[in-house]
């Protein structure tokens, strides 16, 4: 009686938030999502530094960048994996990625 609203969901466990969470980096990023046309890739690593360089946060870039792409996939956005001395772009479409 009424239980069958959760089933599916008892066997999934929630993600382990990073134990400094900065509400102020999480707001910095989806207002960058936001603003960005719905096509264009996001660039995860050129975004990250622009978000450590304009925020004060104790979050390690990569921490950043983690949180970046669980937001982009939540607006199912491509990404763009703009590693440092990286010759070839590495653009990820979610559609894409989803199908294989």
């Amino acid at each position: 009686m009424g239980g069958g609203k959760n089933r599916g969901r008892e066997g999934k466990a929630m993600r382990e938030l990073p134990k400094s969470i900065d509400a102020d980096v999480v707001i910095e990023i989806s207002r960058l999502l936001d603003d960005r046309a719905k096509s264009a890739p996001v660039p995860v690593h050129k975004l990250a530094s622009m978000i450590s360089n304009s925020v004060e946060t104790d979050l390690p870039t990569a921490s950043i960048e983690e949180l970046i792409v669980e937001m982009a996939m939540t607006r199912q956005l491509p990404m763009l994996f703009d590693l440092p001395g990286a010759d070839t772009d590495n653009v990820i479409s979610i559609a894409l990625a989803r199908a294989t």
